[in-house]
């Protein structure tokens, strides 16, 4: 047992503070990446295919803030003109409408629904 006087406690307590951010932020980042790469693969099983070129075009770009926040973008690096057209319908040149195929949309619903849960396990004490 460790006993801590008046005067090291605020250390103490600041030291187990910076250890629980430390361990919260790198276990966010990794969870973060597992989603997108999870996510990404959902789109790309799901995707609309012709050639196969856009199904085969979605990327994961990341971001780091300067105080070391992590964002991951899942994209359409291939054809991104056509993420809008083909997730929502669109009209027919000679009139009539092609419907869209959601298959962006139920993937980021998984992602953020298994972000929250993967957090929850991972920084429950």
């Amino acid at each position: 047992m460790v006993t801590i006087g008046p005067q090291g406690l605020s250390d103490a307590v600041r030291e187990v503070l910076e250890e629980y951010g430390d361990l919260a932020k790198e276990v966010t980042r990794d969870t973060v990446r597992k989603v997108a790469k999870t996510c990404r693969q959902e789109i790309r099983a799901a995707s609309p295919r012709k050639t196969g070129r856009y199904a085969k075009g979605w990327r994961i770009s990341e971001t780091v803030s300067p105080n070391g926040d992590v964002a991951e973008t899942v994209y359409n690096a291939a054809a991104p003109s056509l993420t809008h057209l083909l997730e929502n319908g669109h009209a027919k040149v000679n009139g009539g409408r092609v419907e869209g195929k959601a298959h962006i949309a139920p993937a980021e619903r998984r992602a953020e629904a298994n972000l929250l849960d993967g957090l929850e396990r991972e920084l429950s004490l």
